[in-house]
């Protein structure tokens, strides 16, 4: 997740043999996996956002994006911003 200098790592490497339907299969699980974490709050960003860029428009990611920000802005700052610049 937050890869360290020298660190471990791990990675994922399924062979795709020609005439196979494998790549299909991965494809499948790697959606349900998605789906799958972000149920239980454990989504990776990288899944997500594979995930929302496949079965969203641009319109409508834009829309999701404005709905479900997180403003972590205390409070009255833009006010006193405001305020103290002018």
């Amino acid at each position: 997740m937050f890869p360290i200098p020298g660190g471990a790592k791990i990675e994922r490497h399924v062979p795709n043999y020609p005439l196979s339907r494998d790549g299909e299969r991965l494809e499948a699980l790697k959606r349900s996996l998605a789906v799958y974490r972000m149920v239980f709050g454990q989504n990776r960003q990288e899944d997500l956002v594979a995930y929302l860029l496949n079965y969203l428009s641009p319109a409508d990611i834009e829309q999701v994006t404005k709905e479900l920000r997180i403003d972590l802005e205390p409070p009255g700052l833009v006010d006193t911003a405001s305020r103290i610049h002018g």
